[in-house]
């Protein structure tokens, strides 16, 4: 008895941890099913839901929203239902090959459509829903390889599973849930960035900083660009890249000295709704306009002219208009055909509104001083009974109306010829004089030049009654220009080629604002170039002076790059002095002081290249450092750019 009774005490006692043991492994394995399990079937969810909304809930209007994406989409939501319905009510080897096919379904069509993704640059571009159907097929690779991985977790092949308590079971369900759903809901999101960043192209440099500029080699797109016009900065030559309908946000600043790129900022899945903005001290440029894939997403973004550095990007639901002007933290924006405009901060809120005189239209604007300065085109309302122009300010800060100058009704400010410095407006209030009738009829233009205060609409100085002559061409209305755009003294390349040469630009301590003016030679066949120049402060005449034409521009564009006024108030003019454009005779001209003086130009290039003979015909001349640039269009129709004293 007492052999047994101790034999029994000793077999209880042993048993007892392997009972536990196995009871411990038998509630482990299913936990780690069910773990697997929830994660698997999440996974596939995430599959199905992000190629849903990236089909129809990102807005895209283009790229790969067509019927392949659309019958993928499809597919892979039938398939996610098929396998969750096997899954609940077959489990086992049903279940495990139903996975299986989803996972090398999604593997499949997710490396066709990473397969697909072209290559950013002009044309082409990855959408965002490209980037978000990649990450959703990887969820289906996913979750069909965990829960099929899910049915291998038991004791056996089929032997009987001992569950976990189920609010255990529960928990776990609910972690493994969680942390797939968190997973979707960041890496959408960051699939859309990575869109972003592929679609870019950025280079940041600075000419002025560095004392060299980009190897030119760098600068791919220059046949692209074409015979498209530069912006002018302080810092180079802004040029857009790809001008063609529709236009990417796409630019480059030129050295002047070597056509080689300083910086350049191009996304390729964002067009520009209009050329680049600079700010009134011209050191910032905004770009702005759609997302390439999506109307509805809207966006400006605001570079550091110095450098290509990304100032601010701002976004907007829908199109916020045309951007007239930006300054620090400030775009302002105005719809077309709007009586109002809006001014928004650089995160794309609303700083505020303001509405126009009713039947008003802004066509310029400009914000300096702490004002919106806003040129406006009028016709006759109740309370005008005649079309004209007006200047009107309002508080940068509130929108507050600040004060309101009327121009004369029968005159026009173009808006080229509104100009804005930190403390004044100068602008060129033109009257049109017919002198002869007919198709062909010459006319003659009749300008008062007006220099408003900013801060209280004060007039500061009139020149009325300035004319040249007549002329038959409709181009020659005469541009203004300021020889000192802002006054912040800007680091610019120095004229003659050196381009690690950077100097600052000598400016004259006397701003001067002229008016250059093509019309007819009464004397001889052709036609002249005149210039007016006054004093920008005071308003005092300084001189007059006029070179030879023969060729008259007919285009408005044209004509106003045959001009430009330097820092030191020398005023550039190119002109062609035969009366045959087959035969042109291109010269180049700098009046100073009230004398012209011929400029030599190269026959070649810095780099030997022949310029072109009729160089001049599609010139602009641009005001650079120490001296000008003028770019011209070359054989190989594009432009290239020669600097001179």
């Amino acid at each position: 008895m007492s052999h047994s009774a101790s034999g029994t005490g000793r077999s209880s006692t042993a048993a007892s941890p392997a009972a536990q043991s196995g009871g411990t492994s038998r509630a482990g394995r299913p936990l780690a099913r069910v773990s697997l399990r929830a994660a698997g079937i999440t996974a596939l969810v995430c599959w199905a839901v992000l190629l849903v909304w990236a089909s129809f809930g990102t807005g895209a209007s283009s790229g790969s929203s067509g019927v392949y994406m659309i019958i993928g989409t499809v597919g892979s939501v039938l398939l996610v239902a098929v396998v969750i319905a096997t899954a609940a009510t077959h489990a086992g080897l049903r279940t495990i090959i139903a996975a299986l096919f989803a996972a090398v379904f999604a593997a499949v069509a997710g490396w066709t459509v990473y397969s697909s993704m072209p290559e950013a640059g002009p044309g082409q571009f990855i959408t965002h829903r490209a980037g978000v159907a990649a990450l959703a097929y990887v969820f289906g690779v996913v979750g069909g390889g965990l829960l099929a991985l899910s049915e291998f977790v038991v004791e056996g092949y089929s032997g009987g599973r001992a569950p976990a308590p189920k609010q255990m079971r529960r928990k776990v369900a609910v972690l493994s849930t969680a942390i797939v759903v968190m997973l979707a809901a960041a890496l959408a999101p960051a699939m859309q960035r990575w869109a972003e960043l592929a679609n870019q192209d950025i280079l940041i440099g600075d000419a002025a900083a560095t004392g060299s500029a980009t190897d030119p080699g760098l600068d791919s797109l220059a046949d692209l660009a074409g015979v498209g016009r530069f912006t002018d900065t302080p810092y180079g030559l802004l040029r857009t890249d790809h001008p063609a309908k529709p236009t990417p946000q796409a630019v480059t600043m030129l050295d002047p000295a070597t056509g080689a790129a300083v910086w350049y900022h191009r996304r390729w899945n964002w067009f520009s709704s209009q050329p680049p903005v600079l700010s009134q001290a011209q050191d910032l440029v905004a770009l702005t306009g759609p997302r390439a894939d999506n109307n509805g997403d809207f966006q400006a973004r605001v570079l550091a002219a110095r450098d290509g550095g990304v100032v601010a990007t701002a976004d907007f639901n829908g199109s916020p208009g045309v951007l007239l002007a930006l300054a620090d933290d400030r775009l302002l924006y105005t719809k077309d055909k709007s009586e109002t405009f809006s001014v928004y901060d650089f995160g794309g809120g609303l700083a505020w509104e303001a509405a126009m005189p009713d039947g008003c239209e802004g066509t310029a604007a400009q914000l300096a001083g702490g004002r919106a300065l806003v040129l406006a085109d009028c016709v006759p309302a109740p309370d005008r009974s005649v079309a004209r122009d007006l200047v009107l300010a309002f508080d940068l800060e509130d929108g507050a109306p600040a004060w309101q100058q009327e121009i004369d009704k029968s005159a026009v400010v173009v808006p080229e010829s509104f100009l804005v410095t930190e403390d004044s407006i100068v602008l060129d209030s033109r009257i049109e004089h017919r002198v002869t009738d007919g198709p062909f009829s010459a006319r003659r233009f009749e300008h008062q030049l007006i220099a408003y205060a900013i801060e209280d609409g004060a007039e500061r100085w009139r020149a009325a009654d300035e004319t040249f002559g007549s002329t038959n061409s409709s181009a020659c209305g005469g541009t203004l220009h300021l020889s000192q755009p802002t006054s912040a003294a800007a680091s610019g390349v120095t004229a003659g080629g050196d381009s690690k040469a950077q100097a600052q630009v000598q400016a004259s301590e006397r701003r001067t604002v002229q008016i250059i003016e093509c019309y007819s030679a009464q004397d001889r066949e052709g036609s002249w170039l005149g210039v007016l120049a006054y004093d920008a402060e005071t308003g005092e005449r300084l001189y007059r002076k006029a070179v030879r034409l023969g060729f008259t521009p007919l285009d408005p564009e044209v004509a106003r790059g045959w001009a430009a006024v330097l820092p030191d108030n020398r005023a550039m003019l190119a002109a062609d002095l035969s009366l045959d454009p087959t035969s042109p005779d291109c010269r180049l001209y700098a009046i100073a002081e009230g004398r012209a003086k011929e400029v030599a130009f190269a026959a070649e290039s810095a780099d030997g290249t022949p310029i072109p003979a009729n160089w001049c015909h599609d010139a602009q001349l641009s005001p650079v450092g120490t001296g000008a640039a003028v770019s011209f269009v070359d054989e190989n129709g594009t432009r290239g750019i020669a600097v001179v004293e």
